[in-house]
């Protein structure tokens, strides 16, 4: 091999570390604040007195910004996935200090439109920053690492609401680590793709979104709905925070081990069904001991649907990476706008315990269009 060789493998690999330390930042950032938008709807329906499901807009800015992404992603992608993700950092450590220091909706709600776009931003960069071979593997490892560190926002929630304090200071645990991403190395901006040559796979692709929009679905179902579940069985803000924390452990563990069997025939169909018995029991349980055990079982099973769901998208064949991660935020935009807002419409018609019974249906549509796509 020559010297020229060597030193562009170097160069190379030194490129892929920047690319990687940047992206975990960011990662970290987006589990730690999309992770408190459960207990953070929670507590601030009870500091304004207000109903739960008025307020659920605040919580589906992330949702928002994800359609936004999605019709504008080519366009933005040209300057720069990781300059996009940067300032997209920037953005979500401003929002999240507006949300975190007030109430007041004005300014708290302004703070999570930006947290929403910034959110988005990241969630639009992510997959042209790891493709290529093994995709699958490195979108579940760094999703691990955001939903790992996903489980210190309802921790630090309820330890704060148990003190007396506003729980929402917790927000604040985010902006440090957003701020190092800004501050870190400019990423090396990714190669372009090929123009692509024939029709576009219009059928994979439309099949590649309606599976992330099953599965993001019912994760923010629990996501936004979980610590509300839980003071519904009795218990105050504060317990049902740090019980809450359950969901991000499980997510954390199951993302943090699915790349040892993210490519097994098994591994959609074991998630769909341990995602099913625990969403039974979350409606089955009269106590939050039992409901706390659902969310956990739940959250093992939903962990490694969507690594799965959008490696599957971004190794579909002609499909560029900008088109890829355009489907990708529209898919996850849509999940995250339609159902914590139609759980939230039931809860209002039935009760939140029989509206958490949503996820069954949606699981079961996903196991057959995996199968069909396969």
């Amino acid at each position: 091999m020559s010297v020229d060789a060597q030193a562009a493998i170097r160069k190379a690999d030194v490129a892929a570390r920047e690319v990687g330390r940047v992206v975990a930042f960011a990662q970290i950032g987006l589990g730690l604040l999309v992770c408190s938008f459960g207990p953070y709807l929670a507590g601030i329906a009870a500091e304004l007195d207000r109903p739960r499901g008025e307020l659920v807009w605040l919580t589906m800015t992330f949702g928002a910004g994800l359609v936004l992404a999605a019709v504008t992603g080519p366009a933005v992608l040209k300057a720069g996935a990781g300059l996009v993700m940067r300032i997209a950092c920037a953005v979500m450590a401003i929002g999240a200090c507006a949300m975190a220091l007030t109430s007041q909706l004005a300014i708290a709600g302004t703070g999570s439109v930006l947290v929403g776009l910034g959110c988005a931003a990241i969630a639009l960069t992510t997959p042209p920053l790891l493709r290529g071979p093994g995709a699958a593997k490195r979108i579940t490892v760094m999703v691990g690492l955001s939903s790992a560190a996903g489980v210190c926002a309802p921790l630090a929630f309820g330890a704060l609401a148990t003190a007396g304090l506003p729980g929402r200071w917790a927000i604040l645990a985010a902006v440090p680590i957003l701020l190092a991403a800004v501050v870190h190395r400019t990423v090396s901006r990714p190669h372009e793709d090929p123009v692509e040559r024939g029709r576009l796979p219009v059928g994979p692709a439309a099949l590649g979104w309606l599976r992330i929009v099953l599965c993001v679905s019912c994760e923010f179902c629990f996501t936004v709905w979980g610590v509300a579940r839980l003071i519904d069985t009795g218990v105050a803000l504060g317990t049902a925070s740090l019980l809450g924390a359950s969901f991000g452990i499980g997510m954390a563990a199951g993302r943090l081990a699915g790349p040892r069997f993210v490519e097994r025939s098994w591994a959609v169909p074991a998630a769909v069904a341990t995602t099913a018995v625990g969403t039974i029991l979350v409606y089955l349980g009269q106590d939050p001991y039992t409901v706390t055990i659902g969310i956990a079982v739940a959250s093992l099973g939903i962990a490694p649907m969507y690594p799965i769901m959008l490696g599957g998208l971004v190794g579909i064949p002609g499909l560029t990476a900008r088109s890829s991660a355009s489907i990708g935020s529209l898919a996850s935009g849509t999940a995250i706008l339609a159902a914590p807002a139609a759980l939230g419409w039931l809860d209002t018609q039935i009760g939140l315990r029989e509206a958490f019974l949503l996820p069954i249906p949606l699981l079961v549509v996903l196991l057959i269009l995996t199968r069909r796509g396969r």
